[in-house]
């Protein structure tokens, strides 16, 4: 290869005969290369500079733009607070506006920490009584599984445990609106109840006595002509035990029955034997119910 070639092959112009009589020493051409190197190096640093800063603010902007969407997605989303009362227990719980909701055993009760201009609330499981301070501007609504119970300021229990094939609403004051979805069920006032069953998709209202429904605030059970699944699960919840019985069996059965939460579990069983004739037997914390039912 000559010195033409050589230029050639490093993208320089070999130089002319009027600018350069002599063919160029080895200096004259390390110092060519030197400063064409030089330039192809300070290039590409160029280059890679200005991508590393395109990708820092590409970045930057990706980030702000995933900031600025959690906000949006996330604004006036409500800071839920979350009650769980185990079995053997109750709870009284005061809610933002100043109402007062006590929780049965065995409850999930949901709520935001502040009320704006509606006051919603979320019995996810178990039963509540509610006294609901009065505001004209701002309806209250308990949702549960099945139902909505919307008020203007009242007293009410809402009964909707999940094991139970229905769910009931009974008032102790004022007025209440029951309906599920958009769909009305009942307008109750004072000692009416509205029990709504989950199978059939029907609605009952009948007549009670309803302070009595809820004097389990007090540590007293009063169940009148309920489902023997109703009491089955009273007893559960009261004595935080397993209960194991026909379904299909007792699912006609009625019973009324009253308790103290303070009497042993073998007297309460005694009484639901006596009302219902039954045999059981309790295994540490597994209570084994058998007899013929009501078929």
């Amino acid at each position: 290869m000559d010195i033409d070639d050589l230029y050639k092959s490093l993208g320089l112009e070999p130089p002319s005969d009027d600018q350069n009589h002599l063919k160029p020493n080895a200096d004259e051409i390390k110092s060519r290369i030197d400063k064409t190197l030089k330039f192809d190096k300070d290039r590409k640093l160029i280059w890679r500079n200005w991508y590393a800063v395109a990708a820092s603010l590409a970045f930057i902007m990706l980030s702000a733009a995933g900031i600025y969407q959690f906000f949006k997605n996330n604004a006036g989303v409500e800071e839920m607070i979350t009650i769980t009362v185990p079995t053997g227990e109750t709870r009284e719980v005061t809610l933002p506006d100043g109402s007062h909701v006590w929780l049965n055993a065995a409850s999930i009760f949901k709520y935001p920490a502040t009320f704006g201009e509606t006051r919603e609330v979320y019995l996810e499981e178990g039963e509540g009584f509610f006294q609901v301070k009065r505001d004209t501007t701002a309806p209250f609504t308990v949702h549960s599984s099945h139902l909505d119970t919307r008020v203007l300021g009242t007293s009410f229990r809402v009964k909707a445990y999940q094991e139970l094939t229905h769910e009931i609403v009974t008032v102790v004051s004022g007025k209440v609106a029951v309906s599920r979805g958009a769909e009305p069920l009942a307008l109750l006032e004072k000692d009416q109840e509205v029990v709504f069953d989950k199978i059939s998709g029907n609605e009952q209202e009948t007549l009670v006595e309803a302070t009595e429904t809820v004097d389990w605030k007090s540590g007293n059970v009063i169940l009148k002509s309920v489902r023997f699944e109703d009491l089955i699960l009273a007893v559960e919840n009261a004595y935080r035990v397993s209960i194991h019985f026909d379904r299909q069996k007792f699912k006609e059965c009625e019973n009324s029955i009253r308790f103290s939460t303070h009497q042993s579990l073998e007297s309460v069983m005694d009484l639901v034997s006596e009302i219902q004739p039954i045999r059981y037997e309790i295994n540490g914390k597994e209570v084994i119910v058998s007899g013929e039912g009501c078929q």
